[in-house]
């Protein structure tokens, strides 16, 4: 169920969003870990890990709490309602204490671009339950790409692969822009669509 909370943002103003974020913190990160999260500005996410948003078309970003900001640059969709910020974008994070981005599907495209730290690890099931396996990072000698679309109606999932630096930073651009109504999280319901990938499900409910 949808939960109304109240985030409060270290940059000085307040931010509704309808999905209650995870449980974390930064208390138990190694220190430039968050440092990074500090100078970034970033705050949990309910998929996992940290996440800040840095751009909505025509408007201020976080300042419609992952709602299309009306007051902005729109589209019409064939959403319910059918108006959309053009496109928005975010740093995202994953760390060691935060290392899974957990199954969700959003109806927009959703371009991921590497942007520093180790490597990460992206699950991807079409619609007609095909799993795709990428790897998002700047090792192309050994097949990693640094960035990758991930269509809407696709369920995705990641992970931090483990490495030096204990983080991987990325940037997330969506078109037609987020909006939090366009987005489903991942439950034991995917099991029953795609039981030929339960063990992959369960690893990142």
């Amino acid at each position: 169920m949808l939960v109304q909370i109240i985030l409060s943002l270290c940059v000085g103003f307040l931010t509704a969003s309808p999905i209650a974020v995870r449980d974390v913190g930064t208390e138990t990160e190694p220190p430039r870990v968050a440092k990074l999260v500090d100078h970034l500005q970033l705050v949990p996410h309910i998929e996992g890990g940290y996440f800040r948003e840095t751009y909505r078309s025509g408007s201020r970003p976080m300042s419609s709490g992952g709602l299309t900001d009306l007051s902005g640059t729109l589209l019409q969709t064939d959403n319910d309602p059918s108006e959309r910020n053009i496109l928005t974008s975010i740093y995202y994070l994953l760390t060691r204490r935060q290392p899974i981005n957990h199954w969700h599907k959003n109806k927009s495209d959703i371009v991921r671009y590497y942007q520093g730290g180790d490597s990460m690890e992206l699950f991807m099931i079409d619609p007609n339950g095909e799993l795709y396996t990428v790897t998002l990072g700047l090792g192309t000698w050994k097949g990693e790409v640094p960035q990758v679309v991930v269509p809407g109606g696709f369920w995705e999932a990641s992970e931090l692969k483990r490495g030096r630096s204990g983080w991987v930073l990325q940037g997330e651009a969506v078109a037609p822009g987020f909006d939090y109504r366009d987005m489903e999280l991942g439950s034991e319901e995917l099991i029953d669509l795609f039981p030929h990938l339960e063990e992959v499900i369960r690893r990142f409910l």
